[in-house]
């Protein structure tokens, strides 16, 4: 709806720990080569978004194994150029997410009705890849994953984006909410991409979460259907345990229209 467009700002790469691994090493290098091959652009340091964000360098667990593989120490891994892309793909994703924030569809469970639960977002305007000021600050390893630093000096559009969803007529909600780590395909076995796929559903999940319990304090019935949008205040919240990541979310809520049932 509003667009964001640019170039980005090259990266500072800061190794936390004066020992990594090569194998480590070689990941964060290609965390730091996403962003590096593209120009530099003028930086103006007002506004600064800025988040920690994780990628478990380790494939999910293969039901086959590993036939054929002859040296029996082989761990099978994401490619580094993809845990680097994951990185900032969520980057991109979140700080979107906070400065333009996202459309909604929503329409409550009503078992009365045979009506399921529909919940559905769509970005209003996406962080480009090229954006300018986006930048990955540090990088350190835990085990198998990568945690990078990112930030996002924001320009003078989208401060007023920023400020603008920080305006007292939109209503405050938090949520709570958790999605399976790893996702079966269709052939049975986890893919790669399911981590990243189980992190932003249950942030989406908890946004849903605190846009009904907001839903339940100024309606008395349940709406047909809720359209509007909402961003989020800040970077959700993840854990992971038990095979779960769980989001901790709090969004700025506008509801634009509520279509209701009428008389039976």
């Amino acid at each position: 709806m509003r667009p964001g467009t640019g170039r980005l700002a090259p990266t500072i790469l800061r190794i936390a720990s004066p020992y990594v691994p090569r194998m480590g090493l070689s990941i964060l290098l290609a965390v730091m080569l996403v962003i590096t091959i593209l120009p530099l652009a003028a930086q103006d340091r007002d506004v600064i978004l800025r988040a920690e964000f994780p990628a478990d360098s380790a494939a999910p667990p293969s039901l086959a194994g590993f036939e054929g593989v002859p040296d029996p120490a082989f761990v099978a891994r994401i490619p580094d150029k993809d845990v680097a892309r994951t990185i900032l793909e969520e980057a991109r994703w979140v700080f979107g997410g906070m400065v333009w924030g996202f459309s909604y569809t929503y329409t409550p469970s009503d078992k009365a009705r045979s009506i399921s639960e529909y919940f559905k977002i769509e970005p209003l305007t996406e962080l480009s890849w090229s954006a300018p000021g986006l930048k990955v600050i540090s990088a350190r390893l835990d085990g198998t994953f990568v945690y990078a630093a990112v930030e996002w000096v924001l320009g003078d559009a989208e401060r007023a984006e920023l400020a603008a969803w920080r305006g007292i007529r939109f209503a405050a909600g938090q949520g709570r909410a958790s999605a399976r780590a790893f996702m079966p395909s269709p052939a049975g076995a986890d893919f790669p991409g399911a981590a990243v796929i189980g992190r932003r559903d249950a942030m989406i999940a908890a946004a849903r979460e605190a846009l009904r319990e907001y839903l339940r304090g100024i309606e008395h019935n349940k709406p047909r259907e809720v359209r509007g949008s909402f961003a989020f205040a800040s970077p959700p919240r993840m854990t992971l345990a038990g095979g779960a990541w769980t989001a901790v979310v709090r969004i700025l809520i506008a509801v634009d229209h509520i279509e209701s049932y009428g008389a039976y």
